[in-house]
């Protein structure tokens, strides 16, 4: 089915010839003097002018395509073949799920893929194709979703249902007539498949931990409010804390950090905790946050770094573990006995190449204008980024390609947490961007150079600024306090 789908045949010709690289513009995106070759290809139709190949839809929806598919790898200046790693039916719902990200605006990037996920239900369900707006209305009501399809597809249209059925029939979920083919049914039983089980009150705390675990933290805080409906936030603290005492190690941190998003309501329950064998580092640290309770031990410390590693792996994959235990010390920081998580993550530390950004940051909206120059690792969360952008402990929040990061202390809302993302998966190449905002001030962010570390210098580091503004030296200063792991040590 998938290996027959025009869609998939025009990806991998995109691949084939991208072959041994192709070189890109710093949006990532194919040079417009190529467009016309890669249309000859793809055998379609292409204005006279053209400023950029995004604006191409019949060009660009194959390229991304083809890069969430893993059949591209685009880098800095060039983009380059990757031979496939799935089967033809993984590949085209990867290819599927990346463009409807793509065509997506809302700050969760998923408008376009409920909009299509409802048509497909509702055409499989038999409806006539006049009845389908009232039908996918219907299914789409009351879902978290429902108010980001109309930032879909551009959001030219309140109700986009015309684009949702062409990228459907393109793609071949959907036949000439607009049925649900096989290989549209399969995508429909997929995408259910990796649905978060539904969290609701009635779920004992063990059962709230399973469907919380594979969670990101910020989606785990979301469902987790639902079971906590109609409960005091400390007695339900109670129960997921007694519960993380016989849990995995990614359902003990699931568990900890939603019972910490209710602040000091629920300190009760932490020194309650004190008292398990396996929540009491937990419950220490926590603890300790408040200028409260015994502090921790060093092997207490090295249990936390170890089960937060673990949890990063079993969510992340080993990249975000390596990382996490990285920017805590190192392997010493494990415990002795994670001898399986240390081979693994040294494995992988010979294999990563660990670079720095050189980033520009430029105060919009004011004149004179006013920037600076930071050089910071690759691998820092934003929430390192926001210290080093002179945050201060103020409100603050990033926003970057339509999604917004925040700090938990002040409460997330529809954000992400700032902390579970790293800055190279927002800036992926020399180009890209990124807005900060802390009180009535805006920062653009853009990444000029990706540069490989030098041993000899430390990181922060302020390599220039604007005339009349801070100087190089005093910001460094400043940035010296931060404790960021050398990029060139792994």
């Amino acid at each position: 089915m998938a290996s027959q789908c025009p869609a998939l045949s025009r990806t991998r010709a995109l691949a084939s010839w991208v072959g041994d690289g192709r070189p890109v513009t710093p949006k990532g995106v194919l040079r417009p003097a190529d467009v016309p070759s890669v249309a000859g290809v793809l055998g379609v139709e292409v204005g006279e002018k053209v400023r950029s190949a995004a604006d191409v839809v019949t060009i660009h929806r194959p390229w991304v395509a083809a890069e969430g598919a893993g059949l591209i790898e685009v880098g800095v200046a060039e983009a380059v073949a990757r031979p496939p790693h799935d089967d033809p039916a993984q590949l085209w719902l990867k290819g599927l799920d990346a463009v409807l990200r793509a065509e997506s605006a809302d700050p969760r990037r998923r408008g376009a893929f409920a909009l299509c996920r409802a048509v497909l239900t509702a055409l499989a369900n038999g409806p006539l194709l006049d009845d389908l707006v009232f039908s996918v209305h219907r299914l789409l009501k009351g879902s978290e979703d429902a108010d980001a399809v109309a930032s879909s597809f551009g959001g030219a249209e309140l109700f986009p249902l015309d684009a949702a059925l062409d990228v459907l029939t393109e793609f071949g979920a959907l036949d000439g007539d607009r049925k649900v083919t096989p290989l549209g049914q399969w995508a429909l039983d997929e995408w259910a498949a990796r649905e978060p089980r539904p969290v609701t009150p009635d779920l004992r705390a063990a059962q709230l931990l399973g469907r919380l675990a594979p969670l990101p933290a910020d989606e785990a805080w979301r469902q987790a409010l639902r079971w906590f409906a109609g409960r005091r936030p400390v007695d339900g603290a109670a129960q997921l804390l007694y519960a993380a005492e016989f849990a995995s190690p990614v359902e003990r941190v699931a568990a900890i950090e939603v019972v910490a998003g209710f602040g000091d309501e629920v300190l009760p329950a932490w020194h309650v905790a004190l008292g398990y064998r396996n929540v009491r580092p937990h419950a220490a640290a926590m603890l300790e946050m408040w200028d409260e309770g015994p502090g921790l031990s060093g092997p207490e410390r090295r249990r936390l770094v170890t089960e937060y590693a673990l949890s990063a792996r079993e969510r992340s994959g080993v990249e975000e573990a390596y990382h996490y235990v990285r920017d805590r010390g190192g392997l010493d920081a494990l415990e002795p006995e994670a001898t399986a998580l240390r081979r693994e993550l040294r494995a992988f530390a010979e294999s990563v190449r660990l670079t720095v950004y050189q980033l520009k940051v430029t105060v919009t909206g004011r004149k004179p204008t006013s920037w600076w120059r930071l050089v910071i690792p690759a691998s820092v969360t934003l929430g390192v980024l926001a210290e080093a952008l002179d945050a201060d402990g103020e409100e603050h929040h990033f926003e970057a390609d339509g999604v917004r990061y925040a700090d938990p202390f002040f409460g997330l809302g529809e954000d992400r947490d700032e902390h579970d993302v790293r800055l190279s998966h927002v800036l992926v190449r020399p180009g890209t961007s990124l807005r900060f905002f802390a009180g009535d001030v805006e920062h653009s962010v853009t990444c000029e150079k990706i540069l490989d570390p030098d041993p000899q210098l430390s990181y922060p580091r302020c390599t220039g600024a604007a005339k009349g503004t801070e100087s190089a030296s005093a910001r460094n200063k400043r940035l010296a306090a931060m404790r960021i792991p050398h990029p060139a040590q792994p």
